[in-house]
């Protein structure tokens, strides 16, 4: 027992770990980010989170389908047929190709958008800015995100950490330089912020672009054992180029139909954490530079828990098409223990030491500015500490229940939480029932919600008999 227990928590952590540190890298960058922009002035880092939840909630279903290529991958090396892993993979590309000019139109629409919803003239002038400057790297995030599915599908997650590493490293530079005019240029504030994002994000894309073509031009690189390390590959033909990199409609299609579902349930809960963005708000410029900085750090604690969601995906689609359910169960109960602990340390961080968490800001700011927003931030972070734990169920859950292809389900219960938490919150704001601490008190008993939902569809075990590639393939 003990022995088969350190072999699978061995396995979820060689698969999660890079992925966990990747994903904690992008909130590091989001964090530099917000914190610099906050820095500068609080109408900046209130732009940054404003026009960066808008852009992301747009995001999330061009990435949910391109970026399920990692399920599809998985279960298609666990039939181990690499050449059909490698077609998905083009698919998701050629499908992410065609968001672009989608973008740029909603960039057009952007400050007028901001005004229509009731923000102050400087602040959706500045949200409008941040967002047309994140156009590019947006495009290149969706493009990205099929690629990102051949090497998490495939289990060779440290070429992501290594990807955003330099992601984090070039936009942390490029930050300094551009928000606050460092170096003879000229001081851009959120438009700075916005170009460093996009230019390390388009250098992310390259880098993946380059070692996946290493898959695409050598015959059966995805499926060496590492014994075979050592020995030479023999590379594709031109026609079998071609024919990985062909259009496949039949595969394109079963991509969307299981794909779309994942995208629309990341799109329904980020929609509704928009909406109740928006109306906090209105709340003051304290008020939304407060929750700024709160889900800033809330970033830290809960990103990482996505790669680890993902990484269990992977590990029960592998070992669902080989008809090891059992393991595939071990793979995600060893998953949750691992996300259990990592969300324990933040709670005792910023449950128990509050105070020193925030002396981050202090940092970066004139002290009368973090002083008058000390006593509106403390009671956040103990919010966050209330619910990261309940982060880690339902982020484990459904990253195996999207492994498995049980993705309606997944779309069903964000729909459903997501919609209750803003219902119930705007009726209950008519009813007197308002403020800061209440929005958060909403955020709060939405989290705890999804994660009992997801954790009832775990138990329930429907997710078992799923599979997303072709029956034949299985067979």
């Amino acid at each position: 027992m003990i022995p088969n227990f350190r072999k699978d928590l061995a396995e979820v952590l060689t698969t999660a770990w890079p992925m966990m540190l990747a994903t904690g890298l992008f909130s590091i960058t989001l964090f530099v980010d917000r914190s610099l922009l906050y820095g500068y002035s609080d109408s900046a880092a209130s732009a940054a989170l404003g026009a960066g939840t808008i852009l992301w909630s747009i995001n999330c279903l061009p990435i949910g389908i391109c970026g399920y290529t990692s399920t599809f991958v998985a279960q298609y090396l666990g039939a181990r047929r690499p050449e059909r892993a490698l077609q998905v993979v083009w698919q998701g590309v050629l499908l992410s190709l065609i968001f672009g000019p989608m973008l740029l139109l909603i960039g057009l629409f952007a400050q007028p958008f901001f005004t229509w919803i009731g923000h102050a003239p400087h602040l959706a002038e500045q949200e409008a800015q941040y967002l047309v400057w994140l156009i590019p790297g947006t495009w290149a995030t969706i493009v990205a995100s099929a690629l990102v599915g051949l090497f998490a599908g495939s289990g060779r997650t440290m070429i992501l950490l290594y990807s955003d590493l330099v992601v984090t490293v070039v936009n942390g530079m490029l930050d300094y330089v551009l928000i606050f005019g460092m170096f003879g240029f000229p001081s851009l504030g959120v438009r700075g912020a916005a170009i460093a994002s996009s230019i390390a994000l388009l250098l992310k894309l390259i880098i993946l672009a380059v070692v996946a073509s290493r898959d695409f031009r050598w015959r059966s690189n995805l499926i060496r054992e590492p014994s075979d390390a050592k020995s030479e590959l023999t590379a594709n033909s031109r026609s079998e180029v071609r024919d990985l990199l062909k259009w496949d409609w039949p595969l394109m299609k079963r991509l969307v139909h299981y794909g779309w579902p994942a995208g629309v349930s990341v799109v329904a809960e980020a929609w509704s954490f928009t909406i109740i963005m928006m109306l906090v708000g209105r709340l003051g410029d304290q008020a939304a530079a407060a929750t700024t900085l709160a889900l800033n750090v809330n970033l830290i604690a809960f990103i990482p828990l996505v790669g680890l969601g993902t990484a269990v995906g992977v590990l029960v689609g592998k070992y669902l098409v080989q008809d090891q359910i059992s393991k595939a169960k071990r793979m995600v109960r060893s998953g949750l223990l691992v996300g259990i602990a990592y969300s324990l340390v933040f709670v005792v961080l910023y449950g128990g030491f509050p105070d020193w968490v925030m002396t981050i800001y202090s940092l970066e700011s004139e002290p009368e500015r973090f002083e008058a927003i000390r006593p509106v931030l403390r009671p956040l972070l103990l919010f966050i500490a209330s619910y990261c734990v309940f982060d880690a169920f339902q982020t484990v859950f459904v990253g195996a229940l999207k492994g498995a292809g049980d993705t309606r389900f997944v779309l069903g219960g964000h729909l459903f939480s997501g919609t209750l938490a803003v219902v119930s919150g705007i009726t209950l704001n008519q009813f007197g029932w308002e403020g800061l601490y209440f929005w958060w008190s909403i955020i709060t008993a939405w989290v705890v919600l999804l994660a009992v939902i997801f954790t009832l569809r775990y138990l329930q075990g429907g997710w078992q008999t799923k599979r997303v590639i072709e029956p034949t393939v299985v067979e």
